[in-house]
């Protein structure tokens, strides 16, 4: 009985990424980086037998590709291997200027923009 009700309140990796992404880091990071933040801070209790990385891979590319991508909260960096952040949504004023939709998804990824300019200097 205590085996279920502790499996209950385990994290799950979505949750530990999204704390490392938020808490952790001001860049976008690898799900090595990732992974390795979980372990020390102790974000998610690790199974014996288990492939952590390979189990936190699955789930950030899971999350960044069809039908889940709109709701996702993970983002993958455009052309880079694997290089994860979280989506910042954020008001556009151009949605009035150009007559689109309210609704439509503007993602203006300040950490993005960031990484890329630092990476540039």
């Amino acid at each position: 009985m205590k085996d279920k009700q502790k499996r209950k309140k385990e994290r799950t990796w979505a949750e530990a990424a999204r704390m490392v992404l938020e808490n952790f880091s001001d860049a976008p990071m690898t799900p090595k980086q990732i992974l390795h933040v979980i372990q020390t801070k102790g974000l998610k209790e690790m199974r014996s037998g288990t492939a952590p990385l390979a189990c936190l891979v699955t789930m950030l590319h899971s999350q960044v590709r069809g039908d889940r991508v709109k709701n996702s909260i993970f983002f993958k960096l455009p052309g880079r291997m694997s290089l994860f952040t979280l989506k910042v949504i954020k008001h556009n004023p151009l949605h009035s200027t150009l007559n689109l939709p309210l609704d439509c998804d503007f993602i203006l990824l300040s950490r993005v923009i960031s990484y890329y300019t630092s990476a540039v200097s």
